[in-house]
């Protein structure tokens, strides 16, 4: 059974119901100008899916590296040898104990409703379904999601998406309000919050986060939404924002032009690791000697000696020692003393 059309004269839910009453098996492929996405379904249920970016094997991947600490050396060959086979890519990472079976079912059914639910609220492109005798390629054998469950789920995420975009911009930059950030270990799908939250290091934009951890793009505003009304991060001003991206272009432009690509990546992680140790210092030994004794002053001036600071470490390579020093760079002016 082939299905086709525009997502303008039938919405995507329908679509959906209709191929689970059919209890279909194939790929719903789903294109919009040069974005293409695709829903695979198995017996009616709903068993992968990808958009762009956003599919199960490259979050798979970020998954493996940075929650379960896996040697990338160790994982490469693995993921080149299966790049074109999901199913046996999956079954492999178990096999290895890379991965538990309980720990890639709830990572895959998480990661697949997040990218069903997106794909939902399309409300334009052409869609067609083509059948399948087999998905084992483009599915790893472990998620199954009714899809009643993905079209509620993708409802009520259509207004709380556009309701996080209001406030929470692709260019922004966030950083944790108090020392400590994210616990040691967490439950990535159970608290995905804690790892959005280990991943604000002063200079990681939201739409950099997303490309490069293992979350979809809805569970990184969900969480970061979360980090905000808990009041745990704070958004760095674009006034600073924009200069430390800057800088740093420039020092990765710099560093690739001079072909230290390996050392690069250790200097670049050198100042992630900075921004958050100066960020400490700034709270604890530079931001009471700006306020004085008053509390109330010391409370106006945090956030600009804050970014200040941030902006002279990433654009000289040190630590600023005093107060003094951020004033002579421009970075400060009296009205911050």
């Amino acid at each position: 059974m082939v299905i086709s059309g525009t997502v303008r004269e039938f919405i995507l839910a329908d679509i959906f119901n209709l191929l689970m009453q059919q209890r279909v098996t194939g790929r719903l492929a789903i294109v919009d100008g040069k974005l293409e996405g695709g829903v695979v379904f198995k017996d009616g249920l709903i068993v992968g899916a990808d958009c762009g970016g956003d599919n199960l094997q490259t979050k798979l991947y970020n998954f493996l590296v940075n929650i379960k600490k896996i040697p990338v050396d160790m994982l490469n060959p693995l993921f080149n040898a299966s790049s074109n086979n999901l199913n046996a890519l999956a079954t492999t990472l178990v096999e290895r104990g890379f991965v538990s079976s309980n720990e890639l079912k709830n990572f895959a059914e998480s990661c697949v409703e997040d990218i069903s639910c997106s794909l939902l609220a399309w409300s334009r492109g052409t869609y067609r379904f083509n059948p399948l005798r087999s998905i084992a390629t483009i599915a790893c054998g472990a998620a199954s999601i009714s899809v009643e469950n993905i079209i509620m789920e993708g409802m009520r995420r259509t207004d709380e998406w556009a309701r996080m975009q209001e406030y929470i911009k692709g260019e922004m930059i966030f950083v944790p309000k108090t020392a400590g950030g994210a616990p040691a270990e967490f439950d990535v799908v159970a608290a995905p919050e804690e790892y959005v939250l280990s991943l604000l290091n002063g200079s990681n934009t939201v739409k950099s986060i997303t490309a490069f951890c293992c979350l979809c793009e809805y569970r990184v505003y969900e969480s970061l939404s979360i980090l905000l009304q808990t009041q745990r991060i704070a958004a760095l001003h674009n006034k600073y924002a924009q200069p430390i991206q800057a800088a740093l272009k420039r020092k990765e432009a710099e560093e690739a032009s001079m072909g230290k690509t390996f050392f690069g990546s250790v200097i670049s992680a050198g100042v992630a690791v900075a921004f958050v140790l100066f960020f400490l210092f700034c709270k604890t030994s530079l931001l009471p000697k700006l306020g004085g004794e008053g509390g109330a002053e010391s409370a106006g001036v945090t956030d600009a000696a804050r970014a200040a600071a941030l902006l002279y470490q990433a654009v000289n390579g040190e630590p600023a020692r005093n107060p003094a020093v951020l004033k002579n760079a421009g970075l400060l002016t009296n009205r911050d003393f």
